[in-house]
């Protein structure tokens, strides 16, 4: 599987966002409610988000226990989708996997936030 930050990312090359489902590995501590995003706010997700290299996803950021994922388009190509509780996510797209932070996000992950 090929890993790269994508310097070249255009977030308003992204169309088509289907959100899916939403995953847990703990049920206890992380809820639908905590990252009950729609459509648009994938996207808005993405489009503030920066890319950053695995290791630096996995130095810097907790990756929370929940997430939603789902499909989107990127450049007319299908890709999958996942952003986690803690605004953090990734794209795939074939074999590439692109990793990312959203440091301003917070408002997209508040209650009500809708």
């Amino acid at each position: 599987m090929l890993v790269s930050a994508l310097a070249l990312f255009v977030a308003t090359d992204i169309s088509e966002v289907y959100v899916a489902d939403f995953r847990t590995e703990n049920k206890e501590s992380c809820r639908p409610s905590d990252v009950d995003l729609s459509r648009s706010q994938v996207q808005d997700f993405f489009g503030r988000a920066k890319s950053v290299e695995p290791r630096v996803l996995h130095d810097h950021y907790d990756l929370a226990p929940c997430f939603i994922q789902g499909t989107l388009k990127y450049r007319f190509r299908a890709c999958e989708w996942e952003v986690r509780a803690g605004a953090t996510g990734s794209i795939t797209c074939g074999k590439r996997i692109e990793y990312f932070v959203c440091d301003t996000c917070a408002d997209l992950f508040a209650r009500n936030s809708k």
